[in-house]
């Protein structure tokens, strides 16, 4: 593979690096990494570096850039919404990387708010035909305050559960407790104050009932065009209680869905901070781009 650094958008503002193979299939569908929060293009723990590279012997063009105002990039000086600007600038680097190698077709991904642009960005734009979703919430329930409140609130409680009782943090929790590392009140505040707080939450503040929305049609809009989505979550992530809280017993049409997959790592924490939970992310990551409808044909896939 070969590196080089570029600089595209409208105002020629926008700076990333384009990660290329040692053979371009223009058939192929090209990755784009979207910035996880204020983290600069090369991603949490330099996560989207190694995917890029490792995606790369098996044939994939990818470029991680930055938005406007983060990282090498210099900031917007007109009134465009931050949410407008994402899907904007993400088209820009996709037609950016169809004059470089000739790409009609992309997969977006990121980690967190990486994994809403990507989400939001590929219902507005039918060149994508893949969804790289990474500890993603709040990309499924628009931007309703009341709504946001209510399943902040729910998913807190159902993380907190979670991790004391079904996760396999649970005896080493208990360790830290006995051994002074957690405070006894903390832990109440979260298995019981938390569910308290998130039934006061279920009312708006007219009174009236919240109802979380049904997010399964949207879902399916995208998969039903043909994009693959891939929801993957660590085991230590609120995202993922988020994710089970919102689809509910939705959850099983999503893992039967034929375009759509839904895995989680155990033992990883939002960030990815152990080099184990990074290989096995690098692992799962290429294992699924391979699968992708015109995935290149190289000696590591045909290894693999």
């Amino acid at each position: 593979m070969k590196e080089e650094a570029l600089v595209f958008g409208s105002a020629s503002d926008l700076v990333g690096v384009v990660t290329l193979p040692e053979r371009v299939d223009p058939a192929a569908p090209a990755f784009v990494f979207l910035n996880a929060g204020v983290t600069h293009h090369v991603g949490p723990n330099r996560l989207y570096v190694r995917l890029a590279r490792e995606l790369a012997a098996d044939g994939f063009v990818s470029l991680r850039y930055d938005f406007s105002g983060l990282g090498d990039s210099a900031a917007r000086s007109d009134d465009m919404t931050a949410w407008n600007a994402v899907i904007a600038e993400t088209r820009e680097a996709m037609d950016r990387l169809t004059e470089l190698c000739g790409a009609g077709t992309f997969v977006l991904g990121g980690i967190c708010s990486g994994a809403t642009s990507s989400f939001i960005t590929a219902q507005q734009d039918e060149r994508v035909v893949g969804a790289l979703l990474i500890n993603g919430q709040a990309h499924l329930h628009g931007q309703d305050l009341a709504l946001t409140d209510h399943l902040r609130a729910k998913t807190l409680a159902h993380h907190s559960w979670r991790i004391a009782l079904k996760s396999s943090f649970r005896a080493k929790n208990v360790r830290k407790l006995i051994g002074g590392q957690l405070s006894p009140s903390r832990i109440a505040e979260m298995l019981f104050v938390s569910p308290v707080k998130a039934l006061f939450k279920e009312k708006g503040e007219e009174g009236e009932a919240v109802e979380a929305p049904d997010v399964l049609p949207e879902l399916r809009a995208l998969t039903n065009r043909g994009v693959h989505l891939y929801h993957l979550y660590c085991e230590g992530d609120e995202g993922l209680d988020y994710f089970q809280v919102l689809l509910g017993d939705d959850l099983r049409a999503v893992e039967t869905d034929a375009n759509s997959r839904y895995e989680v790592i155990r033992g990883a924490n939002h960030m990815f901070t152990l080099r184990w939970t990074q290989d096995l992310l690098a692992e799962r990551v290429r294992a699924w781009a391979r699968e992708l409808p015109g995935a290149p044909s190289t000696p590591e896939t045909a290894t693999a």
